[in-house]
């Protein structure tokens, strides 16, 4: 059943169980489509779907996509991160060590700032002119990105920055892009698997994108820089904090059935919510499916609890069992009666009126 997942074009892969697009009909996330230079992704039965003879696999989707549903066999983002961390180096270009620079995502860019003793710098000189960007778009993306690491940085207290060089060169813009897409084949094969698979390892049924964890280990190993006091100035694409308003929670628990990363889960006893900022990717499902709006978005979060994953109690209920469905419900005081036999008995009553008593 994996593999039908799995929709091949050459050197490029989607996989739909991880998109949050067909995941969810009501989610209207087009990060994806709004990238693509060739128009490969496209819709296929009510179901976003990449067209395997269109897309080219230049890999400027890879870094936007929050949950990796979208993945390059020549380029894995998390492994370049890991291994480019741990050699000198600081430049990412097109030419030499990466397809694009939009393959990368605001946690890869934050965590090399992170890890690495100086600063990281983003060749966008080739971008005006390549192929890829053929509109503005990818480049435009890109910059975005690099905006909101650098904001993240500055939220996280440091100093240190992505930093973009724009001289230009005379080489041509596309020259050498399949030799490129070579080289990186063969320094996937030639990865050195003690630097990155302590890290990039986890189980079957683990539902978070390996960016985000190795953005969350990157944070930890610099805790003693980073300041968690330093007001958000705007709140962040990729996570968010949430709010549940007890007053008018059912406690459907389907804010947590529905959460694609986990960041969402049910108390042992059903009684209650818990949330951790660390897993959530701003995907605001939870927001949609929450019929009576009980779960809205905090735009702040501690940098702490993100980076540790730490549990915050949304939502504790007391339950008690309904005196007229028998099934246990939120109680609020007054009679033992739930909110949707209250809303029966107030508005369809009438119909069981015995005849004598008309």
């Amino acid at each position: 059943m994996r593999n039908e997942a799995m929709k091949d074009a050459d050197l490029f892969k989607f996989d739909y169980f991880k998109c949050l697009r067909s995941d969810y009909a009501k989610n209207e996330c087009s990060i994806c489509i709004d990238i693509c230079p060739e128009n490969a992704m496209v819709f296929d039965r009510s179901r976003l779907t990449l067209d395997a003879d269109a897309c080219t696999a230049c890999a400027a989707c890879v870094g936007g996509c929050p949950t990796e549903a979208l993945v390059s066999e020549t380029f894995d983002p998390n492994r370049f991160v890991l291994e480019f961390c741990s050699q000198e180096k600081k430049s990412l270009s097109c030419k030499e060590n990466l397809p694009c620079l939009g393959a990368l995502s605001v946690e890869h860019l934050a965590a090399m700032v992170l890890r690495k003793d100086s600063e990281v710098l983003c060749d966008l000189s080739f971008c005006s002119d390549c192929h890829v960007n053929r509109d503005g778009t990818v480049l435009k993306s890109i910059e975005a990105t690099i905006d909101e690491a650098n904001a993240f940085l500055e939220v996280c207290g440091l100093q240190k920055r992505v930093q973009t060089v724009c001289e230009l060169s005379e080489d041509e813009p596309d020259s050498g892009r399949r030799n490129l897409f070579k080289k990186l084949a063969s320094v996937a094969r030639e990865v050195n698997e003690d630097v990155t698979m302590s890290e990039l390892a986890r189980g079957d049924d683990e539902r978070e994108p390996l960016k985000r964890i190795i953005l969350k280990n990157s944070l930890k190993m610099s805790a003693q820089k980073i300041r968690p006091d330093i007001p958000f100035k705007k709140p962040f694409t990729f996570a968010v904090g949430k709010k549940i308003d007890e007053s008018n929670c059912t406690n459907c628990q389907e804010c947590a059935m529905f959460c694609p990363t986990g960041a969402l889960s049910i108390l042992r006893d059903n009684t209650g919510i818990v949330f951790q900022v660390g897993k959530c990717i701003a995907c605001s499902i939870c927001n949609d499916v929450c019929k009576p709006g009980s779960i809205t978005t905090d735009a702040t979060f501690d940098i702490m609890d993100f980076a540790f994953d730490r549990m915050e109690l949304l939502v504790k209920h007391t339950l008690e069992i309904c005196t007229e469905c028998k099934v246990a419900f939120p109680y609020r005081g007054g009679d033992k009666i739930c909110d949707r036999c209250k809303d029966f008995k107030e508005n369809f009553s009438d119909i069981f009126t015995m005849a004598k008593d008309m």
